[in-house]
């Protein structure tokens, strides 16, 4: 794609950067991302830019000017998502990773992912009081997570468009983001933000028909995100983290674009990851049925160690 945009501006879209050059009034910037699924999305502003080359990965932040005070934790976490997913998913698809700031009047997201681009409010990110709530990293909840969709929904896999399919994107990506944020602030720290995903889930579910997470759509995110967290949480704690990333890993390198696989198609990685057909029965209770999911440690025993007879949420 060849964005042009006033000559002060620097546009970014989807995709490497090949060329940029200017004419007249106007700067050109040319984009190009080989055999992904269609998407693009375009922002262009008079943004400061911080870059790093990681292993390879140009990471690029583009902001405000005045909106700098949490770029260091940024590219901390980019650099963790990158290492945590390349070594258990696969090599990243681009040469770049892009974080680029929006206008807070861009409403109906906190932060969404297209190829090589991550775009985020100001808001949220860039020009946001992360210290405000010492219990919630909010950069790695947003810029993990969406990192993570460059393996999980927009430039490796194109899911078939069907029930299930967020399970898919933003299930897994959940996934990364709770394995990531147990790397940076310990095993604890990830389980409490499991608590805070089982009580949404539990705030919401009376809204709406309760669907297992294979058949779950875009209409109910309670599902797809937070009662996907903890099914993969405990799908983790069933397999091992090794396993799981290896079954994820199989199901990725199957499942590239072109194909349109499916939550079925997921759920067979995790049987084949499986020793026995009684884990096997446990994988169709977290993703297939809409029971209960009781969340317990390595130990076995339920989390909520201030009654061990109860776990600390159920679906």
């Amino acid at each position: 794609m060849t964005v042009s945009t006033e000559k002060d501006q620097t546009a970014v879209g989807t995709g490497d950067l090949l060329k940029k050059w200017t004419a007249g009034a106007r700067s050109y910037f040319l984009y190009k991302a080989e055999r992904i699924p269609f998407r693009f999305a375009v922002s262009s502003a008079r943004y400061a830019v911080k870059s790093i080359v990681y292993k390879g990965i140009t990471v690029n932040l583009l902001y405000h000017p005045n909106h700098s005070e949490n770029t260091d934790h940024l590219l901390e976490n980019a650099k963790l998502s990158l290492d945590y997913c390349q070594q258990n998913f696969g090599k990243y698809p681009f040469k770049t990773v892009n974080f680029a700031e929006v206008s807070s009047f861009s409403r109906g997201f906190a932060a969404t992912a297209y190829p090589s681009a991550i775009f985020m409010p100001e808001d949220m990110i860039f020009h946001a009081n992360i210290n405000a709530d010492r219990k919630q990293d909010v950069i790695n909840e947003l810029a993990g997570h969406e990192l993570s969709h460059l393996w999980w929904g927009n430039s490796q896999i194109n899911p078939d468009d069907r029930e299930g399919s967020v399970m898919l994107t933003e299930t897994l990506a959940m996934y990364t983001e709770m394995m990531l944020y147990k790397k940076m602030h310990g095993q604890e720290k990830m389980l409490e933000r499991i608590q805070v995903h089982q009580q949404i889930f539990e705030n919401e579910k009376g809204l709406y028909e309760n669907l297992p997470i294979y058949r779950a759509t875009g209409e109910v995110p309670h599902i797809s995100y937070s009662k996907g967290a903890v099914a993969m949480v405990e799908l983790n704690r069933l397999l091992g983290e090794k396993n799981l990333n290896t079954a994820l890993k199989s199901f990725l390198m199957n499942n590239f674009y072109p194909k349109k696989p499916t939550s079925l198609d997921l759920i067979h990685e995790f049987y084949k990851a499986s020793p026995d057909t009684g884990t096997r029965k446990r994988i169709d209770r977290l993703f297939k049925s809409t029971d209960d999911i009781e969340i317990t440690s390595g130990s076995e025993k339920p989390l909520n160690t201030s009654n061990p007879k109860e776990p600390i949420g159920s679906f």
